[in-house]
């Protein structure tokens, strides 16, 4: 604890202990209290509240000033209220004690209590009435002054503020509301001018589609139609004739294989219908070419030609109407049907499809930008471009939606390659720090050794070598003149050693105890 803190805590401590007391000390402090209470009254069992005061020995003093002139006056006042309350109850019990011997075969006491009741209960409610009535009129409704904002939301707790973002954009948009409705205007005539383009292209395709559906059935001549009805009575009885065969070949294979295994009554069923089905179509097959002949035999008439523009138009003959070929037409509309039923599906399966998906992205967007917001880490490794805020609400929201997984994903990408490469260089330099401590130490105990005169293990080792390399009489060998130099120079060597001090205590003279007795009397 600093000195400061003790100053105070000391200073503390004197302040509060004249009012601190031991346990026991206060149990005593307080039955010396009572003790002295019980004596100052006469009677402690007769020992009422101290609110009920004694209404007969109340007197109003000269001398009193104050809080005590006032309260004797409060209760001169109630005890005169009093007084006259008592007085009332006494007049109403004598009254109704005197109607009960007068009327002996009064009503029931009940049904008077039920009356007093609800006599009681409207008389409450005419003065709530009339206590509403009075505060109606105490305050002035119709001055301007009563209904100020100021006055009525005094008591209420204040709106948060609204962000700044927004309350600009409200501004801007407050301020130039001209150009967005120009905008506008311009934006319906353009979409006005490109539907009536489009209609007028429309139409000018359907009267060329009129144009050409004419000349088409013009240039058509009788032989080409009869040509196209023998193929395709050619085209379906050969169909009909591959279908009577695979039924055929079916029963045929299914009688081959009866004696072997006996054929389910499914199968047999199944092939009835098939049977059924192709007898039906070949029906509908006769009567069809029945009408196809009955057409092509009828003689033709001429169709209506478009009219031509003349300076004299001519009256035209009534020509009768030609005959619908619906029938025609029946088969190739059953197929643009289920084309349609099957393109149908699919759009609405690509529909749904879509949906799901765009609902999984947007609920993944959410739970990112959420991970985001708890996220520790993208604060602290944020991207280069992710610190420009939006200028507006409305922008900061499109560019919310916008914002595909990719780049929502990148923060974290970013954030986690920063933070491992700012946890390799802590790691390295926390290493570098390491090893320069380390080559520190060996220096200090290297000293430590030298002042010790220890040598290290690497050096004796490095010393045997040497010696032992000195020493081998295999690398000598065939060189003796350098023998003898060698030898020479490791007895030099050892000399050199054994004259130099291995410590600082080396250096001192062994023989101090011969000078002592030198110097002592014999």
């Amino acid at each position: 604890m600093s000195p400061t803190g003790e100053e105070t805590f000391k200073a503390i401590q004197k302040t509060l202990d004249r009012y601190i007391r031991p346990r026991e000390e206060v149990a005593r402090i307080r039955q010396i209290l009572a003790l002295h209470l019980d004596s100052c009254l006469e009677d402690a069992a007769a020992v009422g509240p101290l609110a009920l005061v004694d209404t007969d020995g109340a007197s109003s003093s000269t001398t009193a000033q104050g809080l005590q002139k006032q309260y004797l006056e409060a209760l001169n006042a109630n005890i005169k209220a009093r007084s006259e309350f008592l007085s009332c109850c006494r007049e109403q019990r004598g009254n109704a004690v005197g109607a009960s011997t007068t009327d002996g075969d009064g009503q029931n006491p009940v049904q008077n209590h039920l009356t007093a009741i609800r006599l009681r209960k409207k008389y409450e409610r005419l003065q709530a009435v009339e206590r509403s009535l009075n505060l109606l009129e105490q305050k002035p409704a119709a001055l301007p002054g009563f209904l100020e904002p100021g006055e009525i939301f005094r008591d209420s707790r204040p709106l948060p503020d609204v962000p700044k973002d927004l309350v600009t954009a409200l501004t801007l948009d407050k301020t130039n509301p001209g150009p967005h409705l120009k905008d506008a205007i311009d934006q319906l005539e353009k979409q006005v001018l490109q539907t009536k383009l489009l209609l007028r292209r429309e139409e000018q395709l359907l009267e060329n589609a009129k144009l050409r559906s004419t000349a088409w059935s013009e240039g058509i001549t009788e032989g080409a139609k009869l040509e196209a009805l023998n193929k395709t009575r050619a085209e379906v009885v050969n169909w009909i004739e591959t279908e009577l065969g695979k039924a055929s070949g079916d029963d045929t294979d299914a009688e081959g294989q009866g004696p072997q295994k006996p054929r389910a009554p499914t199968g047999s069923v199944h092939l009835d219908e098939q049977l059924a089905s192709i007898r039906e179509k070949y029906t509908q097959y006769l009567e069809a070419r029945q009408g196809l002949l009955e057409l092509v035999s009828q003689p033709t008439k001429p169709d209506i030609k478009p009219p031509t523009r003349d300076k004299q138009p001519s009256a035209a003959p009534p020509a009768s109407k030609p005959r619908p070929n619906m029938h025609l037409l029946a088969p190739y509309l059953e197929q643009l049907l289920s084309i349609a039923k099957e393109q149908k599906g699919l759009i609405a399966q690509k529909s749904h499809l879509g949906a799901a998906i765009s609902n999984q992205l947007k609920e993944n967007g959410q739970i990112i930008d959420h991970l985001a917001e708890e996220s520790q880490l993208i604060p602290a490794h944020p991207m280069p471009g992710a610190s420009r805020r939006d200028s507006t609400f409305a922008d900061a929201l499109t560019a919310a939606e916008s914002a595909d997984p990719s780049s929502r994903v990148k923060p974290w990408v970013f954030a986690a390659d920063s933070a491992k490469i700012s946890t390799l260089e802590a790691v390295a330099e926390k290493i570098e720090e390491g090893q320069i401590a380390l080559e520190g130490t060996m220096h200090t105990l290297a000293e430590v050794d030298q002042l010790l005169g220890q040598r290290s293990n690497d050096q004796r080792d490095d010393d045997d070598g040497r010696d032992t390399a000195e020493e081998d009489p295999w690398l000598a060998e065939g060189r003796p003149s350098r023998q003898a130099g060698g030898a020479r120079n490791l007895t030099s060597r050892k000399a050199e050693e054994a004259g130099q001090p291995k410590s600082v205590w080396d250096m001192l003279d062994g023989n101090l105890g011969l000078l002592r007795a030198d110097k002592d009397p014999p």
